[in-house]
């Protein structure tokens, strides 16, 4: 049976970089630190308060970063500037030199030696299978699956257990996060 557990906020760790703040949600293994690059999982929030920013370079970390507000451009490696949309997801290398032009707050998902994707769903989603599934409420919203139903304000982070094949809905806007050790 599938069940939903809002996580509590207090027990987030918040850090400044160079160009805003960033909540990590979750970090696996236990007694991992990002600060030591010692992770396989990372979940977190960032706050971009400047114009342009240099993202920390990752090497053997794959990201993925979601814009919550208007969007920002990426510069990734040798690539052409590309904006990255509200709504939108995408999935770079992190050992690439990154730089971000436009302030604003995003979702990211970094993992080494795992697997994982960070999606923004449409209002319905047939669950995957995977050890770890989390969502993160955008904006106010009802999350449901299978008939369990739990009410998530803006900035909750929810752990979801749920088997593969179940549907899940969001009555709002919501980032999912699917991560395998």
């Amino acid at each position: 049976m599938a069940s939903i557990e809002k996580l509590p906020t207090g027990a987030f760790n918040i850090s400044r970089w160079s160009g805003g703040t960033t909540t990590e949600l979750f970090i696996w293994p236990h007694g991992a630190s990002y600060a030591e690059r010692r992770f396989g999982i990372r979940i977190s929030t960032a706050t971009v308060d400047i114009a342009e920013s240099t993202f920390t370079k990752l090497p053997g970390v794959t990201r993925y970063i979601a814009p919550l507000g208007d969007g920002f451009t990426l510069k990734i490696g040798q690539n052409e500037p590309e904006f990255i949309p509200h709504a939108a997801v995408k999935r770079f290398d992190g050992g690439e030199n990154v730089t971000c032009t436009g302030a604003g707050r995003d979702l990211n998902l970094m993992l080494s030696g795992a697997a994982g994707e960070l999606i923004k769903p449409n209002e319905r989603h047939i669950v995957r299978q995977a050890e770890y599934l989390f969502a993160y409420a955008v904006q106010d919203c009802r999350i449901s699956v299978n008939g369990t139903n739990t009410d998530a304000e803006r900035g909750e982070f929810l752990r979801i257990y749920a088997g593969a094949g179940e549907m899940l809905t969001a009555s709002g806007e919501v980032g999912l996060f699917y991560a395998q050790p």
